[in-house]
Order: structure tokens, then C-alpha cells, then sequence
């Protein structure tokens, strides 16, 4: 209880030759949903996003830096301020992942105490 969920994703290249992907954070995603409503989203208030291009071999997986989720609802009108606290206690919480065009192929669970 109380505690800020850590955020991150894993890219992996499964495909059989090298490829040069931008797995920075102008072209990561993390968007928190409970059932249709959308809760949170990195892009809402991002500060300076940068580019970070690697060449990804066959097989190799980039982890993200984890970053800590607030547990507040966010848009682009909740920047600066007080930002309203989500429902905890149980709440069930979905994360869906993208970076560039590539998008997670589901979501990751979570519950908030």
C-alpha cells in the first residue's frame, strides 16, 4: 500500500538479422487503463523526451529504465498541480507498452493495495 509502481518494458529483436530501432523515450509509450476509462498516460506530460537509437541483434533484449508511477490520473490538462489519486484497495490496473509503431501484444495486470 502506498507504494509507486515501477514502470518499464523489454524490447526484443526476434526477427533473424540486426536491426536499428529508437527505444528512447520519445518513442516510448506506458499507458495505465481500468476496464475502458483510461487512467494515465507518459505522454500526457513528458519533459524533454530523447531520441536513443541501438542496433538490436537477433535475440537481444533492451530493458527500459524503470520509472516510478505517481498513482494519479493524468491528461495534458493535469500537468502542473494536483493531480486527482486513483482508486486503491484492490483496484485492478492494466499497463499497455509501445515504442515507435511496435505495440505490446497485451497488457500487464496489476493490483494497487
Amino acid at each position: 500500500a502506498g507504494v509507486q509502481p515501477q514502470l518499464s518494458m523489454s524490447i526484443t529483436n526476434s526477427g533473424a538479422s540486426a536491426c536499428t530501432f529508437d527505444v528512447g523515450t520519445d518513442a516510448q509509450v506506458y499507458v495505465i487503463t481500468s476496464g475502458s476509462d483510461q487512467i494515465w498516460s507518459s505522454k500526457d506530460c513528458q519533459t524533454a523526451p530523447a531520441a536513443d537509437k541501438r542496433v538490436l541483434e537477433p535475440g537481444t533484449t533492451v530493458s527500459t529504465t524503470p520509472f516510478p508511477w505517481d498513482r494519479t490520473r493524468s491528461s495534458t490538462t493535469t500537468c502542473t498541480g494536483t493531480r486527482a489519486a486513483v482508486t486503491a484497495g484492490g483496484a485492478s490496473y492494466h499497463l499497455a507498452v509501445q515504442v515507435g509503431e511496435a505495440k505490446s501484444a497485451t497488457t500487464k495486470q496489476f493490483v494497487l493495495q
